[in-house]
């Protein structure tokens, strides 16, 4: 961290206090000096305060020259949340969200980070409303969707239900209309003008559907020429890396999905004469190849992660280097970064070590057919000898005992359902197959857990910057709203501490698994950051991610400061190099952190877009689903093949029922209620592929029958 930075937040942290008064500069700066005993020459605190005053963290009172909090200026910072053309909501630091009317929206759309002041509203349940002055940072900067001419414009028809101003196409380069085409928005007011930056293919194109979505989440597809060109120009001394690197006398092996290409992770296990298990886990050395600085690298930082969608991989790095020279493919002699753990009866890592390394797997075995080994024992038919399955078993044996400590410690494991879905050669969705965890994805699990666990406490040892895997805990009032609904079923939750929810999930009835999902709502979202605060769901003080640098950014970032640290020997820093690189970690975490919240997002729009293709087929067709969430505008069905569909309040009004806000539950005159967690009866009335929404109406709940009386008998998927 710099000294202008000391100063600024030094700053901050004076004009937070909740008894701050306005205050000149000179009295700033007397603060400074005496709380904080900084020198410094007043320029550089003039320049701080600039800065300050430009990003919104404070405010200037012309007339008399003094610095105000936001508090005092009536002026925050906040997102805005549009529910609908005519009002939506800006978050607050101190007080809940405020409404905002549209004709204060200033030319902010939905989730833009704005800033705002306060003021009265005789007319809105709060009293108070918010008037939104700046845009500061844009939610949306690029659209997509169908470039279509009317009255001698182009125009861009867009599926996304948040932009309902009209979008015009002032430059279409090559795009014709009927064309599914990326635009960036060059003016935003009550007409977004726009220009054509990517031609995705015509409306009929097959998979244009998934990329539209992933071009709308900025999913970059194509590697530009420039890098291909440097990733085939790939040259190294294979035969000196032969002869300086470890070689390991064991049987090695990969366990993915039979599809996977990007392998980047082997392990071995033995048990040794002490009674302990030696674990090694082998990882795709992808920092040798990929180097600082190149175009590859900033390629894969503008990235951050490969992203899995239906029915392709976009990945992080170009296929040679995923698919080929960093993929650990067998029988081929690959370059690792291996971590060897001795691990005792307790689960505990008595010794490791971190290596550079050269492996060539003994056999590629898969998930599914380890599974069909593992929990059917059908051992004659696949292809494996009895050395492999003895090897399993053994790696049966150390997960229990890993899982275990992890289960003592209070790690919270949610044990979630994931969709398959399944296309047809025109890529339309034509299955959907709900898929659980076997015994051999634990395996891998519980290996890569104690890897990760083991790189990030040696590292964080030595006390130099790095990147953390970190997991802050819940949110209080989340928590407590949470005791409250588990209470009125008869569990209880106590404290907000891992082991806790960790009993709860545990204590569930099986009629009851919906819970799960406010728990999951519950928790706060891991990132990746250079303080290490521990990980609250997995319980574990230490964690980073260092097992899968094939595709994902931090992954690498940990390879390559691993190679500088115990590798090169480059741990002498001074002051500056080490709050430099610190700060470096910092920006790279932040923005990885981002790309994977928008790749999960992309992930979870597609998957959202070809259940409700799916569904389209059967419109009328009535389901029995288990209600997951209650709200004022209706309530949320989900069916056994994990699709969720919503039973809109008008339909429930029609029903007779209406919502109580006080229980959280639709009741009707008799008292009839509907609550989280019951089985349901819904017919499908409506599946709309554009805007990925599902609808259902009641048939019949378990207290009572609707106005479309019982069915014997109901269609279910």
């Amino acid at each position: 961290m710099n000294y202008k930075e000391i100063i600024k937040n030094a700053i901050i942290e004076i004009v937070s206090q909740i008894d701050y008064q306005a205050k000149t500069l000179d009295e700033l700066k007397e603060i400074l000096i005496n709380n904080y005993e900084f020198e410094f020459k007043d320029d550089a605190l003039i320049d701080s305060l600039n800065e300050l005053l430009a990003q919104y963290e404070i405010f200037l009172n012309k007339k008399k020259d003094k610095y105000l909090s936001n508090r005092l200026a009536n002026k925050y910072k906040g997102y805005i949340s549009i529910k609908h053309n005519d009002y939506g909501f800006v978050s607050n630091p101190y007080y809940p969200d405020f409404y905002v009317d549209c004709e204060d929206f200033n030319s902010a759309l939905d989730k833009d980070y704005v800033l705002y002041h306060v003021t009265e509203d005789r007319f809105g349940a709060s009293g108070y409303k918010a008037v939104i002055l700046d845009v500061i940072k844009r939610n949306y900067e690029y659209l997509v969707g169908e470039l279509y001419f009317k009255n001698n414009k182009y125009y861009l028809k867009t599926n996304d239900k948040k932009i309902t101003k009209p979008v015009i196409v002032n430059l279409v380069k090559n795009a014709k209309s009927k064309d599914i085409v990326r635009v960036k928005i060059n003016s935003y007011g009550e007409i977004l003008k726009c220009e054509v930056i990517d031609i995705l293919g015509d409306s009929n194109t097959l998979g244009i559907d998934i990329s539209s979505i992933a071009a709308q989440y900025g999913v970059l597809r194509e590697f530009s020429s420039e890098v291909i060109e440097e990733v085939n120009n790939i040259d190294i001394d294979f035969d000196y890396e032969y002869k300086r690197r470890k070689h390991y006398d064991i049987a090695i092996y990969t366990i993915d999905g039979e599809d996977a290409k990007d392998l980047d992770d082997a392990v071995s296990l033995r048990k040794l004469d002490n009674g302990n298990y030696e674990l090694g886990v082998y990882i795709a050395d992808v920092s040798f190849y990929v180097r600082e600085g190149m175009l590859t690298d900033l390629e894969a930082l503008t990235r951050g992660t490969s992203v899995y969608l239906v029915d392709r991989v976009i990945p992080m790095l170009p296929v040679r280097l995923s698919n080929d020279l960093c993929s650990l493919n067998p029988n081929e002699e690959k370059l690792v970064i291996s971590c060897i753990m001795e691990i005792d009866q307790q689960g505990n890592v008595v010794t490791s070590s971190l290596e550079e390394g050269i492996i060539k797997t003994t056999k590629r075995l898969s998930y599914q057919k380890c599974n069909i080994v593992l929990e059917k024992g059908l051992v004659e038919e696949i292809d494996y000898d009895q050395g492999i399955i003895d090897n399993l078993q053994l790696m049966v044996e150390l997960r229990d005992i890993l899982n275990q400590k992890r289960t003592r410690r209070g790690s919270i494991d949610f044990d979630t359902i994931e969709p398959k879905i399944i296309l047809n050669e025109a890529g339309i969705a034509i299955d959907i197959i709900p898929i659980e965890r076997g015994i051999s994805e634990t395996i891998i699990e519980e290996f890569m857990i104690v890897c990760n666990e083991t790189v990030a406490e040696f590292i964080s040892s030595l006390d130099l910057p790095f990147i953390y895997r970190v997991h802050d805990k819940p949110d209080n009032i989340k928590f407590q709203m949470l005791k409250t609904m588990v209470s009125k079923l008869g569990y209880k939750l106590q404290g907000l501490y891992p082991k806790e929810l960790q009993k709860l999930l545990n204590a569930l009835d099986s009629k009851d698994n919906y819970i799960k999902n406010s728990m999951l709502r519950l928790m706060a979202k891991a990132i990746y950051s250079e303080e290490n605060i521990g990980h609250f769901g997995l319980a574990s003080r230490f964690y980073t991610h260092f097992t899968s640098p094939i595709r994902r950014y931090p992954d690498l970032l940990v390879h390559r400061l691993i190679r500088r640290y115990i590798f090169n020997h480059q741990n002498l820093l001074s002051d500056s190099e080490y709050f430099e690189l610190k700060e470096q970690i910092a920006s790279i975490a932040k923005q990885n952190s981002n790309s994977e919240r928008s790749a999960m997002e992309c992930e979870f729009a597609v998957n959202d877009m070809k259940k409700a293709e799916y569904m389209s087929s059967f419109i009328g067709s009535i389901y029995e689903g288990i209600v997951t969430s209650i709200h004022k505008f209706g309530i949320f069905v989900t069916l056994p093949n994990t699709v969720d569909g919503l039973i809109r309040k008008d339909n429930l009004r029609i029903n007779g029922f209406s919502f109580d806000n006080y229980s959280n539950v639709f009741i009707n005159r008799n008292g009839r209620k509907i609550t989280l967690g019951e089985n349901v009866k819904v017919r499908l009335i409506n599946a709309n592929k554009k805007t990925s929404e599902i609808d259902f109406e009641l048939v019949y709940n378990n207290k009572g029958v609707s106005r479309y009386g019982k069915y014997k008998g109901y269609r279910k998927k």
